[in-house]
């Protein structure tokens, strides 16, 4: 592999030095209004003429281009119901443009321009990768984590409603294996309070979802993936509002805005949320029963509403400084504040009900962020983040008292605890996290690209209900990581070839003091580990033919322990597992994307890819007893290999009405023979327990155009889930009545209505119509049906 990489990297430097030179390049805005009411006009197709280079406008009627040569343009302006444009724009002078459009006042056949948006470009590269832009669904009551499930390769598991642990799986890798980024920089940090669970889609431009290789700039050890959140950014002054409400008592709130000087760039942004809901939906099955106190005798025919699961979150952002100046494209100094309440129902499943566990988590994150492209040269870009993330968690599990399914106080617990011994603890959590980014064009065809991220972790804990003399106030844990990568991306054979080779360093070491008290006496413990390895890897796509791209990608990547899976979080149920040690994998990418196909008013985008994981020393969560009590716990798997496919296919009819289908198997199986005693391995061969492996999703979207008053948008839309049966255990453990996830089929149904000048949208929405039983980990079982209203204003 790696004399293929090194052989790759001569070919193609020698190949294209002729090439090199320096380039003049800009980011090109703009925005389109309608020329009466001077609104902007969201959705409108922006083409630049001559090329295939083409982006479509925001809900505000915004759009750019991220990079292109200064020089004279032409741009095609198409708009359904407003008469099509050409204008000239002259870049050399000038990076930003408005431009009118004029409402057509008689029904003509639709003009259509096609051309290469940038999400078109991201996912015709090397990396198997998919673009989600949310402007179209963010007037739905929809969770990102419900988005991101009705995307091909994805498997989306939560412990039950709204604020709930949510595990993501891609192409059979899950877990922490699958990265999560808030523009760029690593989200874990932030903490549950302020994740991908609780940020609401009106806030996020668009989701960049890489499946298995992962590029070097995003500075990751994802072994499975990665999700970048792109959130929104003003270009002007702009404040919307949206507030969604709903079946359980649910309720989000979001408000977004931002401020731009345009003589001198000055600019404020800002953001806030507030969710809320009770989650005391209806739940029954095996692991739902009530024991009479008095006979001992068990009811397993409960049907129990949930009593201990409200979820209650809320958070700010605030961004201060300038953007798109001479000497910063960004300069922002920003302020992240979230709190959150949840109470706990159960542990690792639903056996035993918890009536009064529950835990608090707050985080205070101030961060400096400064980006410019062309800095000092043409084609030197460079980005700089450093934040301080300061996160406290408290847990409170102290009752004596036992409940039941009904919410009964059945019986006592003299010492105390629903979940073991008694609790009241605080965890302090403090990590530094410096990012730095930066590439060098060439010219337009060769890049290189050097990322860093360097982040310093800190917990310490102590427990209000230990006894005397064992406070552990003076325990703390470190972890300290250091993720490098260098990269060389280049574009030859008339732009059709596109490679990028990379390679990439992980360190890391970990600290950590306890004390263990025996003997009357309190004696300390030390653990340190540490741990260095490197990833390489190919990424290449190269287009057939006009519509036909080819795709392949090769890597070996590691994946660091994360600090919940070392030290463990019991607010999460989760114990600590301090010798894990890292996931190694060598992945394999094979892929083909062919359209945008047009044909009449029809087009149409198929797109599959092929996937191989070779993975030595899994991190994996099971279920284990101890004391008495489920917990989760993460233990490393020998040999695991993972192979299979996934595809998406997308069609459009006139602008009007919108089909996806898309499907996943991945065939995951533990291939360690021998156990690290030496003996031969009960589950060798068999899938993994608890994961899914075939999925299917399709979505139908219809738009009413003109209905009411002219440019009023109304749509209605279908949304299909198929997750096919799995064990809940080891397939290969046992004979008869063996535990099973049943099949899921889950439909979800809504509608949404655009006001004329877009200030204003409703929706109504129907979750799990026909309200299925569905389970997800460990047989936790998921929502019944829910209905949605949700309104969007823009203020501004």
């Amino acid at each position: 592999m790696t004399r293929f990489l090194l052989l790759n990297l001569i070919f193609i430097s020698f190949s294209t030095l002729p090439m090199f030179g320096q380039t003049n390049t800009e980011p090109l805005r703009g925005v389109v209004l309608d020329s009466k009411t001077n609104e902007g006009i969201p959705f409108c197709t922006i083409v630049i003429e001559g090329t295939n280079k083409g982006v479509h406008s925001n809900e505000n009627g915004e759009f750019g281009f991220s990079k292109i040569k200064k020089g004279k343009y032409k741009l095609q302006i198409v708009r359904t119901g407003y008469i099509n444009k050409t204008v000239e724009a002259d870049w050399s002078n000038q990076n930003n443009i408005t431009v009118y459009l004029e409402e057509n006042e008689i029904k003509l056949d639709e003009v259509l321009i096609t051309g290469q948006s940038e999400s078109t470009e991201m996912e015709t590269q090397g990396f198997s990768s998919k673009s989600i832009k949310t402007e179209k669904i963010e007037i739905q009551s929809i969770e990102l984590s419900t988005l991101l499930d009705q995307t091909s390769g994805i498997n989306v598991r939560q412990e039950g409603g709204l604020g709930s642990r949510t595990r993501y799986s891609i192409n059979g890798l899950s877990g922490n294996a699958v990265r999560f980024f808030i523009d760029g920089v690593p989200m874990e940090y932030y903490g549950q309070s302020y994740s991908i669970n609780s940020l609401p889609v009106n806030l996020i431009e668009e989701l960049e979802v890489y499946k298995g290789v992962v590029p070097v700039n995003l500075g990751s050890d994802a072994l499975g993936g990665a999700i970048n959140i792109k959130t929104k950014s003003a270009k002007k002054s702009s404040l919307n509002f949206s507030y969604s409400a709903g079946s359980f008592n649910t309720h989000q709130v979001a408000l977004n805005g931002g401020y731009r000087n345009q003589k001198n760039g000055l600019t404020f942004r800002g953001s806030l949320f507030y969710n809320y809901s009770d989650n005391n939906y209806e739940v029954w099955g095996d692991d739902v029963y009530v024991v009479d106190p008095n006979t001992g005798r068990v009811d397993r025919s409960v049907k129990a509403k949930r009593f201990n699961d409200a979820y209650e979150a809320y958070g700010t952002k605030v961004d201060f400084g300038f953007t798109d100046v001479k000497w910063a494209d960004q300069l922002l100094i920003s302020m992240v504040y979230s709190d959150m309440y949840k109470e706990v129902q159960h542990g690792a499943t639903m056996n035993v009900p918890y009536g009064e566990r529950f835990y608090t988590q707050g985080n205070v994150v101030p961060s400096i962020n400064y980006q410019k492209k062309d800095l000092f040269v043409d084609g030197l870009d460079v980005s700089l983040f450093s934040s301080y993330a300061m996160n406290t968690r408290t847990l409170v599990d102290t009752t004596t008292n036992k409940y039941n399914w009904y919410g009964e106080v059945w019986a006592q617990n003299p010492g105390g605890g629903e979940a073991g011994n008694p609790t009241h603890s605080t965890t302090d959590e403090g990590t530094l996290i410096n990012r730095f980014n930066t590439s060098y064009s060439f010219n337009d065809n060769n890049i290189i690209n050097f990322n860093a991220v360097i982040t310093d972790y800190k917990r310490t804990a102590f427990n209000r209900e230990a006894p005397i003399g064992q406070d552990t106030r003076n325990n703390y844990s470190k972890m300290n990581k250091n993720i490098l990568g260098l990269s060389y991306s280049n574009t030859a054979v008339d732009g059709r070839l596109r490679t990028n080779i990379f390679g990439k360093y992980y360190g890391y070491n970990v600290n950590v003091l306890d004390h263990e008290y025996r003997d009357g006496e309190y004696y300390p413990i030390y653990n340190s580990t540490s741990d260095v390895n490197y990833g390489y890897g190919i990424a290449t796509s190269y287009d057939l033919f006009n519509k036909l791209t080819l795709q392949f990608s090769a890597e070996q990547a590691v994946r660091l322990p994360e600090p919940d899976e070392l030290f463990g979080n019991y607010a999460a149920n989760v114990n600590a597992a301090i010798d894990l040690k890292p996931e190694i994998s060598k992945n394999l990418n094979l892929g083909i994307r062919y359209g945008e196909l047009n044909f009449n008013e029809h087009s149409l985008t198929f797109s599959t890819t092929f996937f191989f994981r070779d993975v030595e020393n899994m991190i994996q969560q099971s279920t284990q007893v101890v004391s008495g009590v489920e917990v989760y716990v993460n233990e490393n798997f020998g040999e695991i290999l993972s192979k299979g496919l996934d595809f998406q296919i997308d069609y459009d009819y006139n602008r009007k009405f919108e089909a996806i289908f898309s499907g996943s198997y991945n065939d995951t199986r533990y291939m360690s023979e021998y156990d690290i005693y030496g003996r031969k391995n009960m589950y060798y061969g068999s899938r993994l327990k608890n994961a899914p492996f075939l999925q299917f999703n399709s979505s139908f979207k219809y738009h009413l155009n003109d209905i009411i008053k002219n440019k009023g948008d109304l749509s209605v839309y279908w949304n299909i889930r198929y997750i096919h049966e799995y064990y809940r255990h080891w397939e290969n453990i046992g004979s008869d009545n063996k535990d099973m996830i049943p099949t899921q089929f889950v439909n979800d149904l809504g509608a949404s209505y655009r006001f004329p000048k877009n200030k204003l949208a409703i929706s109504l929405d129907v979750k799990n119509l026909f309200n299925e039983q569905v389970f997800d980990n460990f047989a936790i079982q998921q929502p019944g049906r829910g209905v949605y209203f949700k309104i969007n204003y823009s203020i501004l």
